[in-house]
């Protein structure tokens, strides 16, 4: 009776946990609206993770909670610039930044760990590693970023990706910590 009793629970438990770890898609525009101010994110249209829209917006804002494999992890609101910047690197096409105008996305949950100077490298004993809790990316031609700093550490806004056609201005809004 135990043995059945055990196995009872086993299987419940393993039920239920596979059903939490599935969000529902007001769970999923939770977590994605959550990356911006709300006078910005309520009136945005809101992407799964696939690409596919869960919420028509009304506003030229976009917001999405992450991009697979870091689905619901790195949630962000974007603008039309920086809605062609995304495509341009998912697709790891030409992007250039002076030819294309200002851009603003919000990443107010933070982010995962990347690479300061190399936007594709996944090896993390080489590069400069940062993870950025709350945080603005600001795009701009990148003759006018040649003057600001490039340590992600220094405090204060820094340029990622320098040298690199995904280059862009991160703005920290808490102090930047060393990943471990």
């Amino acid at each position: 009776m135990k043995t059945i009793y055990l196995i009872s629970t086993v299987i419940l438990l393993t039920y239920c946990t596979s059903e939490t770890n599935e969000k529902t898609a007001q769970e999923i525009i939770e977590i994605a609206t959550g990356s911006a101010p709300a006078n910005i994110s309520s009136a945005a249209t809101v992407l799964a993770a696939d690409g596919s829209v869960l919420r028509e917006g009304s506003n030229d804002w976009t917001c999405m909670p992450g991009t697979p494999p870091n689905e619901n992890v790195n949630p962000m609101c974007v603008d039309q610039a920086w809605q062609e910047w995304l495509q341009a690197y998912i697709n790891q096409e030409p992007y250039d930044s002076e030819a294309k105008g200002f851009g603003v996305s919000y990443m107010l949950q933070g982010d995962q760990a990347v690479d300061n100077n190399d936007p594709f490298n996944t090896d993390q004993s080489v590069g400069t590693w940062v993870q950025e809790g709350p945080h603005l990316m600001l795009l701009m031609p990148a003759s006018l970023m040649s003057d600001l700093p490039r340590d992600p550490y220094a405090g204060g806004p820094y340029v990622m990706w320098e040298n690199n056609e995904f280059v862009h201005m991160m703005v920290p809004l808490e102090v930047t910590e060393r990943p471990n």
